[in-house]
């Protein structure tokens, strides 16, 4: 009887909706990236570690979905597996976005201070 339980026990936990699960991972907030052309270096400078904080947070999230995932292994259903995906995919996209963001913020700002891709290096 006792293992009965446990075996039910187990299943009701496995039929949990992968979404649900899923939501101890914790997405980051997307930052605020400053307009190169209406930003100061200061300002620059310091956005630098903040997105750099949310791209190590971006990736720990999609560890934890990875990670959630294997631990679910076949007992997600095609549904969910979906919207794992998208959550997955929709954060990688997120990060790259963010990143480019910050990079033509940076050539925005040298470009209008006059600083040549040579002069930078």
């Amino acid at each position: 009887m006792k293992r009965l339980c446990v075996t039910v026990l187990l299943v009701l936990v496995w039929s949990v909706s992968a979404a649900e699960v899923a939501k101890n991972c914790k997405r980051p907030v997307r930052p605020a990236v400053p307009d190169g052309e209406n930003t100061t270096e200061p300002k620059l400078i310091e956005a630098r570690p903040i997105i750099e904080q949310y791209l190590k947070a971006g990736d720990r999230y999609l560890v934890c979905l990875r990670e959630f995932e294997d631990t679910a292994g076949g007992n997600i259903t095609e549904v969910d597996g979906h919207e794992l995906l998208g959550k997955y995919r929709g954060m990688v996209e997120e990060m790259y976005l963010v990143g480019d963001e910050f990079n033509i913020a940076l050539r925005r700002f040298k470009l209008k201070m006059g600083v040549g891709e040579e002069d930078a290096q």
